[in-house]
């Protein structure tokens, strides 16, 4: 989540964007930092919920260390 009145959390949980060296720290700098399996198709699919109503901006990053690219998605929940 980038932005928000709330908590979001991802099923499945979702790796740190940013460089986090510590061991088990779900980030691709830690040690021991396993990435989950290609989904067939190529596809990988997650679910977000929201504990709180409101505008909420999530931003999605792909990179395999050549190249980066950046998604962002505007969700409104609402009671």
């Amino acid at each position: 989540m980038y932005r928000g009145p709330g908590k979001a959390t991802f099923d499945p949980i979702q790796v740190k964007v940013r460089e986090d060296t510590r061991a088990g720290a779900n980030s691709p700098w830690a040690p021991i930092c396993i990435a989950p399996p290609i989904p067939e198709g190529g596809k990988y699919t997650a679910t977000a919920t929201f504990d709180t109503p409101g505008l909420y901006v999530l931003r999605a990053r792909a990179d395999d260390g050549g190249l980066l690219g950046d998604e962002e998605l505007t969700v409104t929940v609402t009671k």
